[in-house]
Order: C-alpha cells, then structure tokens, then sequence
C-alpha cells in the first residue's frame, strides 16, 4: 500500500494552530521508497532528516520551495522546473530540470508533472503520481489546470489547494490569472471527472477558519493536517 503523511498543511499565511503550523509538504512512500513534495521555509524537518529518495518541488514560492529565500544543503536530488530553478536565491545542491508531459521513473512511482495556472512570476506544475495501480493528482497551488480532461482522467485520488472555500482569491492581469481557485471550483472538477477521493492541503486563513463546519455538509472530502498519515 501507499502511504500518504502530510508533514505541513498549512498555506503561506500568518494564521496557525495545533493542526496547521507548517507549510504544505507531503511525503509518499511505497516499498520503502519516499518521494517528497514542496519543501518550504516552515518545516518541522529539514529534508535530510525526512530522508526521501527524492524530491518534487511544484514552484518557487518560499512556502514551497525553500530555496527561495534560504539554502539549505541536502545531497538528496531535487526535481523542479527551470522556471523554478532560476527563480530561486539559491539552489539546490544536486537538482535535475524537469519537462511538463514527460514521464519520469522514480523508484517504484511513475511521475509526469503538468502545466497549472497559478503565478505570473513563478509557473507551477501539478504532479501525477502512480503506483500499486493507483493515480494521484497533487496540484500544489493553481487557478487551473491545463487540458484538465487529460489530467484528471481516471485519477484515484486528489489531492488540491486548500487556499480558500468560497473566497475569490482569483486575481487577473491582462488576460491573464493568477491566484488560487477555490475548493468548491475544484470539487466540481472531482465530480465531474468521477474521482471519488479528494484531500485537500496549503489550507489558508478561510479555511482553517472553516473547516469543521465544511466537512459536515462536504463529508466526501477530507482536510490533511500536520502528521496526518493515511495508507491508500
């Protein structure tokens, strides 16, 4: 089986409590090999004591990718975008550039990262993870997903950006957006492509505020929070 631990939950935010002190970070694991994604400047841990076998960041903003604002030295390899590698203050010691719709064997997972709409300065890619015949979706942070009918097909769990419930955090320039859609917005997407297992992380103000009282009307989705492990 898959293992699933959220390490950090929350978004790039003031706002904490005992369940939401980290910035989202989540290490699966699957025969004893551990892939982390996003590293952030809040950690309970640095990476080198997590130990994954490797490391997927979705973009460059420092609740994400600590490398942003602080160095922190690891000989584990990290995968990033080079938008996201040449965003950074610093950089990792030992990185390999990935390439969106491209596959990617790490250990017993197969990876293909995506295009999401997120950021004008700072483009983020969602992650597909497969093993143990199931398919995992983590989006990091995203307004949208690029060519969603092909990304979302046959996905067994999904897991997105818990930055808002119902608050428009949705921000346009030109004819460009940026910002984070909302978690309603995204269980639709769920429904809509049949995906029957939806966990939401990077939980911001609106939602830590709320989200006792969503999950009572919402009971299909569930809310990670720091330490949360689930086997899949």
């Amino acid at each position: 089986m898959i293992e699933l631990n959220f390490l950090g939950t929350k978004g790039e935010i003031e706002e904490k409590n005992k369940k939401h002190k980290y910035h989202s970070s989540l290490l699966i694991k699957y025969k004893k090999f551990g892939v982390l994604i996003d590293h952030g400047y809040l950690y309970k841990k640095t990476i080198n004591q997590i130990k994954p076998n490797a490391v997927l960041i979705t973009h460059a903003h420092p609740d994400h990718y600590i490398w942003t604002v602080k160095d922190e030295k690891t000989k584990i390899l990290v995968y990033a975008s080079e938008e996201t590698i040449d965003y950074g203050k610093f950089k990792p010691e030992n990185y390999k550039i990935i390439r969106p719709n491209r596959k990617y064997k790490l250990g017993p997972f197969n990876i293909i990262p995506y295009k999401v709409i997120h950021s004008l300065r700072c483009p983020g890619i969602c992650f597909k993870i497969s093993a143990d015949n199931k398919n995992i979706i983590f989006t990091g942070d995203l307004v949208d997903i690029i060519n969603k009918s092909k990304v979302l097909k046959n996905i067994d769990y999904y897991i997105g950006d818990g930055s808002s419930i119902r608050a428009n955090l949705v921000r346009k320039t030109g004819n460009k957006l940026f910002g984070h859609a909302r978690i309603a917005t995204q269980i639709n997407w769920c429904k809509k492509y049949f995906i029957k297992n939806i966990i939401f992380t990077h939980l911001g103000k609106e939602t830590i505020r709320d989200e006792n009282r969503f999950r009572k009307s919402n009971p299909e989705i569930t809310f990670a929070y720091d330490g949360m492990k689930m086997k899949i």
